[in-house]
C-alpha cells in the first residue's frame, strides 16, 4: 500500500486525523476542520501548525588555529528556532566584550592574538522557551609564522664534487622547507638535488658549472612562510692542458712548460718527483741554474722552468701541480739528460777461474741512450771478441754485458776490455780473469781450552788465500799409535770464533794439523803438533746462555727460566745438574781508590737438582722485585764442576709492596733494623703472657704471680709464728720425738739436692736443680 507524506485517517466513524509524516516549509500555517452535525448544523475548528528547529553547529569547528599578532575570529555559527542565545567562556571562564575580545553573532573576535590566548574556548548556546542548551569545546592553538634563525649563504662548489645548503626557521609548528633554484625550478624533483623538507637542507652532488645561482629556500607552516636566498658560485677545477717531456743534453738547456685552466684562472708551482718541496726563489730547492716564469691571461695559466748548463742529476720526474682555492689537480712531465757512456757504478774489477771452471767477466755502462757495448781481449795484439770463438761467449750488447770465459788453457787469463759507444761518446773498462788456487797455510792454532774429551783452538787463517775466499777450516787428527790413512776429519765454518776438536778419549796423545778450504780446494796443512788429553775429572762449568747485561731481568715476579749450555763432561757422563738460588744485596766495597761491588746473600739458599735433559730449567716461587744469584753446577761420578752463575732480578707487583732488596740504596729493608725488630718481638711477648698471667691469677688462683705473693705472705705468717704475742720474742721449733720438726711448722721442704755455701753439693758439682714444695700452713687452710 503506497503511503503518502500528508495523510487523512478515520480512526472511528467520527474521527478524523491530519497525519504529516515529514514536515516541510510549506507544511506550516493554519489548518480547518469542518463537520456537519444531524445533517443540518455545521461545525468546524482551525489549527495553526507551527515548527521548532533544533539547536544546530553549522561552522564551529572543535579545532581552530589562530596566527600570534593578528585578529582571529573563533567560530560557532549555529541555527536554532526559535532564536537562540550565545554566550562565550575560555578556559571555563566567562568572555565578555573588550578590547581584546569582540562578541559576533557567529564568533568572538580575537584583537592581536598572543600565546595567553591558546586554551579551550565554549561555545554554549540556549533556546529559552525550548528549554534547551547545547555547548561546543573549541581548542584553540595559536601559530607562529616562521622565522628566519640561518643567515644567507655564499658558497663555493667545487666541480664534479658536492655541496650543501643549510636553511633553518623557527616557528609554530615547526615549518617545513622547500628549494627552488634560479629557474623557479622546484628542486625535489630535479636529478642530482636532494632536499630535506624537515631539516632545510639542500644537497647538490656533481656540480656543473650551470648550477652557479641564487637558490630560494622557503619555509612555511599553516601560519605563513618566509624565504631566504643563498648563491652558489662554481670553482672549476684546473686542467692541465699541456705538459711534454723533453730531452737535453748535459750541459745543455732545459725549458719544461705547463699550462692550466680553470675558473678561476690556476696558479702553477713545480717540483721534482724526488723532493716535494716546490722550486721557488728561496727554500730548500733553490738553485740559481732553475727559473721559475707565470703568466695568467683569462682563466688561462702558464708556467715555464728553465734549467741551463743542465746536470745528470735534473734528469727525472717533474710534477706541475695547478691550484685554484680548494682544488688543484697534478700531472707528471720527464726531463730526460742525454750523457755519454760511463762505467762509473761498474763493480767488477776482477773475476777468478780455475781448473777449467767457466767465469763470467761483467760490465755495466750507464748512458743515454743506452750504449752499445763490444768487448777486446788485450795483448799484443789486441783481439775483438767474436761469436766464432769456441770458449768465449757475449752475453747482451747494452748496458749491461758479460762474457763467459772458459779458460781452458792459460792464455785466455789476462785482461778483458769493455767498449761502451752511444751518440755522445766512448768509454772503455777493464776486467782481469785471473787464476784462483788453493789457500795458503794456515798461519797459527792457538789453543784455548784443553778437557779429557775436547781441545778447542782459536785459528788464524792463511796470508795467501789463493785468490777466492777462505770459506772453512779442516782438523785432522789421530791417536799416537794410527797412521794418518786412520785419520780423523773436522770442518767448521770460517766465520766461527773457536773451533772445537770433540768426543777424544782421556789421557791419549792425538797429532793434530790444520788447513784452510776456499773453492778451489783444501790447501796445504800445517805441520802436526802433539797433545795430551787430561785424565777423567769432573765436567766443565756449564755455560748460562740467558741474555744478561749486568743483570738478567725477568718479567715474572714469582719465577725465572735459567737456560745453559751441557759442558763436556771430561771422560765421564754428566748425570745431573745442581741448581742453587739465593736472595742477595748489591754492596760497594772501597778498595783503596777504586770502587767495587760484590753481592752478599740476604737469605737462605735453595737447591734443585736437575736431571740430564733439555738444559733449561725453571726456578718457581720466588719473591717479587728481589735480585738472586742462581748458579749451577754439573755432576758426574767423579764430582762437580765448578759453577756458573748469574744475577737475576724478578719482576715487582704492580701496586704491592717494594722489592725485598734496594739496589740503589744497598740495603734490604727490615734486614738492619732485625735488632729492634727482635726487641718489639720480645716485648709483645712479654705483655701476651702478662696479661695471660694476670687472668689466671685472678679466676684460677695459679700462675706466677699467685706464687710469688703466695710466697711472701707465707713468709710473713712464718715470722708471725715464731714471735711470742706478749713478749714479741721468737719461738723455737718445737721437735717431734724422732727429731723432727712438726709439719704444722715446717713451711718449705726439700725436694732436690742441697747445696753449700758455694752453690754445689756435696760432691762439688752443681746441682741440675733445687725445688722446693709448699706445705701450708693450718691457718692457710681456714682463711
Amino acid at each position: 500500500m503506497k503511503r503518502f507524506r500528508v495523510e487523512i485517517m478515520r480512526d472511528e466513524p467520527q474521527t478524523l486525523t491530519l497525519l504529516f509524516t515529514s514536515i516541510q516549509e510549506q507544511d506550516l500555517g493554519k489548518y480547518r476542520c469542518t463537520a456537519l452535525y444531524a445533517n443540518s448544523q455545521k461545525l468546524e475548528t482551525d489549527f495553526t501548525l507551527r515548527a521548532y528547529v533544533p539547536i544546530t553547529f553549522e561552522d564551529a569547528p572543535i579545532n581552530q588555529y589562530a596566527v600570534k599578532g593578528q585578529d582571529y575570529k573563533v567560530k560557532c555559527r549555529v541555527q536554532a528556532d526559535p532564536e537562540p542565545q550565545v554566550d562565550w567562556k575560555k578556559d571555563h571562564r566567562v568572555l565578555n566584550n573588550s578590547d581584546h575580545f569582540v562578541m559576533d553573532k557567529d564568533g568572538v573576535v580575537i584583537r592581536g592574538v598572543t600565546e595567553a590566548d591558546e586554551g579551550v574556548y565554549t561555545c554554549r548556546v540556549r533556546v529559552t522557551s525550548m528549554g534547551t542548551v547545547e555547548e561546543r569545546h573549541i581548542q584553540v592553538e595559536v601559530h607562529e609564522l616562521p622565522v628566519l634563525t640561518s643567515e644567507p649563504e655564499v658558497l663555493e662548489g667545487v666541480e664534479a664534487e658536492s655541496i650543501t645548503f643549510s636553511c633553518t626557521a623557527s616557528g609554530k609548528p615547526a615549518p617545513e622547507y622547500e628549494w627552488v633554484n634560479h629557474r623557479k625550478q622546484d628542486l625535489r624533483v630535479l636529478e642530482r638535488h636532494t632536499v630535506d623538507k624537515y631539516k632545510g637542507t639542500l644537497q647538490i652532488d656533481g656540480i656543473k658549472r650551470e648550477d652557479a645561482g641564487v637558490y630560494t629556500c622557503t619555509a612555511k607552516n599553516t601560519a605563513g612562510y618566509v624565504t631566504m636566498k643563498s648563491t652558489l658560485n662554481v670553482i672549476t677545477k684546473p686542467v692541465i692542458e699541456e705538459f711534454k717531456n723533453i730531452t737535453t743534453q748535459v750541459n745543455g738547456n732545459a725549458i719544461l712548460q705547463c699550462r692550466a685552466s680553470g675558473d678561476p684562472a690556476p696558479s702553477i708551482r713545480f717540483h721534482k718527483d724526488s723532493n716535494r718541496e716546490p722550486f721557488s726563489a728561496q727554500g730548500p730547492q733553490h738553485d740559481s741554474r732553475i727559473v721559475v716564469e707565470q703568466r695568467t691571461q683569462g682563466r688561462e695559466t702558464t708556467a715555464t722552468i728553465r734549467i741551463s748548463d743542465v746536470l745528470r742529476t735534473d734528469d727525472g720526474l717533474y710534477n706541475c701541480i695547478a691550484s685554484n682555492q680548494r682544488t688543484k689537480t697534478e700531472l707528471l712531465g720527464h726531463i730526460t739528460v742525454e750523457y755519454p757512456p760511463t762505467f762509473a757504478n761498474t763493480p767488477m774489477k776482477e773475476a777468478w777461474s780455475w781448473n777449467g771452471h767457466p767465469a763470467n767477466v761483467t760490465c755495466l755502462a750507464e748512458g743515454i741512450p743506452n750504449a752499445t757495448i763490444s768487448w777486446f781481449i788485450e795483448g799484443s795484439p789486441e783481439r775483438p771478441v767474436d761469436g766464432n770463438m769456441a770458449n768465449i761467449k757475449q752475453i747482451g750488447l747494452q748496458s749491461l754485458s758479460s762474457l763467459e770465459v772458459q779458460p781452458i788453457d792459460r792464455s785466455l787469463y789476462g785482461f778483458y776490455k769493455c767498449v761502451a759507444t752511444n751518440k755522445l761518446g766512448t768509454a772503455e773498462h777493464r776486467v782481469q780473469l785471473k787464476e784462483a788456487r788453493e789457500p795458503g797455510p794456515v798461519l797459527e792454532a792457538i789453543l784455548t781450552t784443553k778437557t779429557a774429551t775436547t781441545i778447542t783452538y782459536k785459528i788464524v787463517g792463511p796470508v795467501n788465500d789463493g785468490g777466492l775466499p777462505v770459506k772453512s777450516f779442516v782438523a785432522q787428527y789421530r791417536e799416537d799409535r794410527a797412521s794418518w790413512d786412520e785419520h780423523k776429519l773436522k770442518s767448521w765454518p770460517v766465520d766461527q770464533q773457536l773451533f772445537t776438536i770433540e768426543n777424544l778419549e782421556p789421557q791419549r796423545t792425538y797429532f793434530v794439523r790444520f788447513a784452510a778450504e776456499n773453492e778451489v780446494g783444501l790447501g796445504v796443512w800445517s805441520k802436526e803438533r802433539p797433545e795430551i788429553t787430561p785424565r777423567r775429572s769432573a765436567p766443565e762449568s756449564p755455560t748460562i746462555q740467558n741474555e744478561v747485561n749486568g743483570v738478567a731481568i725477568t718479567a715474572y715476579p714469582d719465577k725465572f727460566e735459567l737456560i745453559w749450555r751441557v759442558p763436556p763432561d771430561n771422560g765421564e757422563k754428566i748425570t745431573a745438574f745442581e741448581i742453587s738460588y739465593v736472595p742477595v744485596r748489591n754492596l760497594t766495597v772501597d778498595k783503596g781508590n777504586q770502587a767495587e761491588y760484590q753481592w752478599d746473600p740476604v737469605g737462605p739458599k735453595t737447591v734443585e737438582q736437575k736431571a740430564l735433559g733439555e738444559p733449561r730449567h725453571t726456578l718457581r716461587n720466588l719473591a717479587p722485585g728481589t735480585y738472586y744469584r742462581v748458579e749451577i753446577v754439573a755432576e758426574n761420578s767423579i764430582g762437580k764442576s765448578a759453577p756458573a752463575s748469574i744475577i737475576i732480578k724478578t719482576a715487582a707487583v704492580p701496586g704491592g709492596s717494594h722489592s725485598g732488596y734496594d739496589l740503589i740504596k744497598g740495603e734490604t729493608p727490615g734486614v738492619d733494623n732485625l735488632p729492634m725488630m727482635i726487641v718489639i718481638l720480645v716485648a709483645a711477648v712479654f705483655v701476651i703472657l702478662f696479661l695471660v698471667d694476670i687472668s689466671c691469677y685472678r679466676i684460677n688462683q695459679t700462675g706466677i704471680i699467685w706464687m710469688v705473693s703466695n710466697r711472701m705472705c707465707n713468709k710473713k705468717k712464718s715470722r708471725e709464728s715464731l714471735v711470742k704475742p706478749n713478749d714479741g720474742t721468737i719461738q723455737e721449733k718445737r721437735p717431734l720425738n724422732d727429731g723432727s720438726v712438726d709439719p704444722a711448722e715446717k713451711e718449705y721442704e726439700e725436694i732436690g739436692p742441697k747445696t753449700n755455701g758455694n752453690g754445689t753439693n756435696g760432691n762439688g758439682n752443681t746441682p741440675s736443680h733445687i725445688a722446693y714444695t709448699h706445705h701450708p700452713h693450718p691457718k692457710d687452710s681456714e682463711v
